[in-house]
């Protein structure tokens, strides 16, 4: 038999239908979460080219509450790129999908719209599009359109805003990149979006599969970073900043919300640790709101919580000493090739090193 794709409604549900705002969301498929591919895409190097060139040309359009979203803001933080790329919170509650502004008109960069939800800049940047409105949005505020709602791609564009300076260290360093692709794959499958599989699995079998591969992925996690300051070794890359976001998320969210309840994060011992070791890095903790990630979860999925209850916050204490530099110095790969080390709480880096 076909399969059947079921379209939910409800207040955080919905997609554009050839420009025009519906309140239904196809993304189950025979009862199981499938997420939709993204659409809009330009080529990163002009992208990266533009962003060293033109500070200010490209809003970032990003939701606290979002893991792909954090991980485009993690990558702009660690990049010092707050000036150059700003920024544009979209939040509050989803009677339309995401507000751009709490639900307040914003003024669209190089635009003479004011919008005050999500849709409409897809809207104003593709007139006809079907498909949901996500977030984060690299917005081109010169060409009045949307270059790439794709996190992966956004966080490969600023990781090479400044790969002309010489000085300048990348998260993903051409030794490591078919490593880190791979790894990246496993997560993707294995976890980040596995807790939503289960969370929003619509059978029991779904969800026994995904849960399954949830705790499977946090055990390797844990047996490879008893021995290993981060994914590979002591060099940070993007792996590492992909993997954060749902991390952070797990036991404010993804424990409960998401009915991921065999473990909590706090369980994991190494795996906990290096959670606070990233955590630790200079601009990292200003990215996390976990106030913002409770309420956005909690409050407005009210597909899985209908009347909008908040749990209460777990006991963790994020800034606790983390204990990973026995393992020795923070690494990172220069755009020239060399490794230096790095002083992760102020980003100054030392001599190269072999």
């Amino acid at each position: 038999m076909p399969h059947q794709v079921h379209a939910n409604a409800g207040k955080n549900m919905g997609m554009l239908v050839d420009g025009h705002w519906v309140d239904a969301d196809s993304t189950i498929v025979d009862d199981r979460f499938v997420r939709p591919d993204s659409v809009f895409f330009q080529d990163l190097g002009d992208i990266a080219e533009r962003l060293r060139t033109q500070p200010g040309r490209y809003w970032l359009i990003a939701s606290s509450s979002c893991p792909w979203s954090h991980r485009t803001l993690l990558v702009r933080a660690l990049k010092r790129l707050e000036h150059a790329v700003p920024v544009q919170i979209a939040g509050g509650e989803r009677t339309q999908g995401y507000a751009v502004a709490g639900g307040a008109p914003w003024a669209v960069p190089g635009s003479a719209s004011r919008i005050r939800h999500l849709h409409e800049l897809y809207r104003l940047s593709a007139p006809g599009y079907t498909g949901r409105a996500t977030v984060p949005v690299l917005w081109d505020s010169h060409a009045c359109r949307i270059v790439s709602n794709e996190s992966a791609h956004i966080i490969r564009a600023l990781d090479a805003a400044d790969a002309e300076v010489a000085a300048a260290f990348t998260l993903t360093p051409p030794a490591f990149r078919d490593r880190i692709d791979a790894l990246n794959a496993d997560l993707q499958a294995g976890l980040l979006n596995a807790v939503y599989r289960a969370g929003f699995a619509q059978r029991q079998d779904a969800y026994d599969e995904a849960v399954e591969s949830v705790f499977a992925t946090l055990g390797q996690l844990e047996r490879r970073l008893a021995n290993a300051r981060y994914l590979f070794g002591l060099i940070i890359t993007e792996t590492d900043w992909r993997l954060f976001p749902t991390l952070v998320r797990f036991d404010a969210v993804y424990h409960g919300h998401f009915k991921c309840a065999r473990r909590r994060l706090i369980d994991y011992p190494h795996l906990w640790a290096y959670a606070r070791d990233l955590y630790s890095w200079r601009g990292v903790a200003a990215t996390v709101d976990l106030d913002a990630i409770r309420e956005g979860y909690y409050r407005h999925d009210r597909n899985l919580n209908p009347f909008g209850i908040v749990a209460v916050a777990p006991d963790a204490d994020w800034s606790a000493a983390h204990g990973r530099e026995r393992f020795g110095p923070v690494r990172v790969a220069l755009a020239s090739g060399q490794e230096v080390e790095i002083d992760p709480v102020t980003l100054q880096r030392g001599e190269p090193g072999r």
